[in-house]
């Protein structure tokens, strides 16, 4: 049997039971004595009530008498607070609801996130987006909220198809002007950027925005292969980005692209580095590192600063031996900015 204390020999199969210790010194009781209700606590230490020590319950606070009051006082007090923290967090007239919904022109707003559905649902408003500007929060986070939505609005998920080869390329895009966008040559058509050519055939690609499931056709209008950058124009009335020229390193930045094709994904940084050199060809342009999450289909999307909202870079390439994580090169709106004056008179 289990537990029998015999082994295959008849031998002790287990440590055989001690005696237990003299009371009251050292008692060791088992579980069996309580539950065969052999023992009880007065047994092993007499007087006790089940208390931690023996004899009559007492008071067993460490307080004085005297200073209850102020015990009560600051509970109460404390309560007090609590509750007034708690109406803030839900009273309505001190910081009531507001949810931003993009229009054309400009933006509506609304009491509640049911009300701003409904008016997004009855209007069928194209590239809309529903964004919180909750009343309690920093001024900082709440500039950070407006910022990402505003921008999203203004980004597209890139698809290229090269007629003659057959390849199709994919990466982001962003409105810069009234129905013109920009984005990476290498998107619509990928080439040597250790050897540049502007003489080569990016008409010859067939380009679509896409945006929540609807694609446009889009027209290739200029390309510049050394500084890695291409002009489009696709008939979508979208607010465009403004540009801002002056950035310092450490400035807070979002970057907004479609890495692997998942459209418009947000990643918050800084501005690690400007005026680095990367290639040595004639005409090659200095970039700028951003510390932020860059992935394959990034490229092309815009580099944002938070206090502004302004464009001030695009998302180039990654600087790696593997092809992997590496430094995230983005070309300045510096440079840009040349290339759409150039290309647009009213620009």
């Amino acid at each position: 049997m289990p537990f029998d204390n015999k082994g295959p020999w008849s031998g002790s199969a287990i440590s055989p039971p001690t005696n237990k210790s003299v009371l009251p010194v050292n008692n060791v009781p088992t579980i069996q004595d309580f539950l065969g209700g052999e023992k009880t606590m007065k047994d092993i230490l007499p007087g006790t009530r089940g208390n931690w020590s023996p004899g009559k319950d007492v008071d067993k606070s460490y307080k004085e008498k005297g200073s209850d009051y102020k015990s009560k006082e600051e509970y109460l007090g404390r309560m007090l607070r609590d509750k007034e923290i708690q109406e803030r967090l839900v009273d309505k007239d001190r910081f009531p609801q507001k949810w931003k919904v993009k229009v054309p022109g400009g933006s509506k707003s609304f009491l509640s996130f049911e009300l701003a559905q409904q008016y997004v649902r009855e209007n069928s408003i194209p590239f809309r987006y529903l964004s919180r500007v909750a009343q309690n929060r920093s001024q900082d986070e709440v500039d950070r909220i407006e910022v990402i939505g505003e921008s999203i609005n203004k980004c597209f998920l890139v698809e290229s198809i090269d007629i003659e080869g057959g390849v199709k390329e994919t990466g982001s895009a962003f409105c810069i002007f009234p129905n013109y966008f920009v984005t990476c040559a290498h998107v619509l058509k990928n080439y040597n950027k250790n050897k540049p050519k502007n003489t080569l055939n990016f008409r010859n690609v067939y380009v679509n925005l896409i945006k929540q499931g609807n694609t446009y056709r889009a027209d290739v209008v200029k390309v510049d292969s050394k500084l890695d950058i291409a002009l489009l124009k696709c008939d979508i009335d979208v607010e465009p980005f403004s540009l801002d020229t002056n950035f310092v390193v450490g400035e807070d930045i979002i970057a907004i692209g479609s890495p692997h094709g998942y459209e418009n994904n947000v990643s918050n940084g800084t501005i690690g580095s400007i005026d680095r050199k990367l290639y040595t060809y004639e005409g090659a342009p200095d970039y700028m590192f951003v510390d932020l999450s860059i992935f394959p289909g990034n490229s092309g999307g815009p580099i944002i600063k938070v206090d502004n909202g302004m464009v001030i870079g695009m998302v180039t390439l990654i600087v790696t031996s593997e092809g992997g994580y590496g430094l995230n090169a983005a070309l300045s709106s510096i440079y840009i900015e040349k290339f759409i004056k150039e290309r647009l008179k009213e620009f």
